[in-house]
């Protein structure tokens, strides 16, 4: 009896042992898709960045797919809840069920928007959300292309004051080695041809506002089911920014946005051409002396003061470059890069032309900004545009 004992328990610690190495090997299911959204809130728009999160989890119940929706948050004024970076999901089967708020982990307070916390945030992401696709939402302050400059611009994001550079981000998400089908970004001044030739190989769409965004941000109780289909990615992201307009247009009190869906691998064609007409046309640069940016900054000006003179429509540019007679070649391959933009503008901000909306900014160099002017050269877009040829 004693031995039979002696051989059950045997068994039993056996057993027990195998169970313990199989949950541990067992492979977390891969969904089809998971989307980060990641928000650098400790910062003045805290608390309007938090309320993403309830309209995210209001959205998440009309998902007509399954999949994983995950959430970093860095925030000031929500210690209680989130004492420290944390990073969580939400599981969505697609017919209105959605799971409890799952944390996922917590980190030490971090820079997040160093290159190392970010790639450290989308490798645990790939690891315990595994999926067929991802897609990207970044949420915080911006300020486009320009360079991380503590008293006025801020490039993207702002924890603590904290900010990084456009190449920076662009070099952070390529060592993820994860291809996003967009990154949309919920942040002011981000359309621009400089921010979307640095991301080009990042993700297949980027959706972005070439002028200032709405403290309340997107409406992602209106689109997350958007953002969570995996059918036709162009016709979810075109109908993202549709909602986002129409959030404005019709629902906010203040009516105004600027929104645009630009398509990557177009870039490269629109870049070749800018770099054609800057070659044809190198002479009429001397056009945009002073007089005429700050009747551009007027008329096309997407940047306020502090950041005004720091990005323009790019069909303006184009415009007056070619003497007012754009070439068609180069017409057809902006509406294949930028394949869809929209604008509300009865709360003015900065004004629009409709004639000549773009939905995507440029910079003009301006012998009045050296420090601008200088980062402006280490970005790729100023050697590939031909701004390089030309003396700037």
């Amino acid at each position: 009896m004693k031995k039979i004992k002696i051989l059950s328990l045997l068994f039993c610690v056996v057993m027990l042992v195998a169970a313990c190495h199989d949950e541990e090997d067992t492979p977390v299911p891969v969904t089809v898709k998971t989307v980060l959204m990641y928000l650098v809130a400790d910062n003045s728009i805290s608390g309007d960045i938090y309320s993403n999160i309830a309209s995210v989890e209001e959205g998440l119940a009309k998902a007509a797919s399954p999949g994983t929706f995950v959430i970093y948050w860095d925030g000031g004024s929500r210690k209680s809840e989130f004492p420290d970076p944390t990073l969580f999901k939400y599981e969505v089967d697609g017919k209105g069920k959605v799971g409890k708020r799952e944390i996922i982990k917590t980190y030490s307070g971090q820079n997040s928007v160093s290159n190392e916390v970010l790639n450290k945030v989308l490798k645990d992401v790939e690891v315990y959300c595994p999926a067929e696709k991802y897609s990207l939402i970044l949420g915080s302050h911006a300020t486009g292309w320009l360079p991380v400059d503590h008293k006025k611009s801020r490039s993207f994001g702002d924890d603590r004051g904290a900010k990084i550079n456009i190449p920076d981000l662009s070099v952070a998400l390529k060592q993820s080695g994860i291809h996003f089908d967009y990154i949309l970004f919920d942040a002011c001044l981000m359309s621009q041809v400089e921010v979307a030739y640095e991301l080009r190989n990042a993700a297949d769409y980027l959706i972005l506002s070439p002028a200032e965004v709405m403290s309340a941000g997107f409406p992602y109780f209106k689109m997350t089911k958007h953002l969570l289909s995996v059918d036709n990615t162009e016709q979810n992201v075109i109908n993202v920014a549709k909602d986002f307009i129409d959030y404005y247009k019709n629902e906010y009190d203040y009516s105004w946005a600027t929104i645009a869906v630009i398509k990557t691998d177009e870039m490269p064609a629109l870049t070749n051409i800018t770099y054609s007409l800057m070659e044809q046309y190198q002479d009429n640069l001397v056009k945009f002396d002073n007089n005429r940016i700050n009747y551009f900054q007027t008329h096309y000006g997407y940047g306020r003061s502090p950041l005004d003179h720091s990005t323009y429509d790019f069909r303006a540019f184009i415009r007056e470059l070619t003497d007012d007679n754009i070439p068609s070649d180069f017409e057809e391959q902006l509406d294949r890069t930028v394949i869809y933009k929209d604008y509300v503008d009865d709360y003015k901000l900065v004004n629009i032309d409709p004639d000549i909306y773009s939905g995507i900014g440029c910079y003009i160099p301006d012998d009045r900004y050296s420090n601008w002017n200088d980062y402006f050269r280490t970005l790729q877009w100023y050697s590939a545009a031909g701004w390089n040829e030309t003396g700037w």
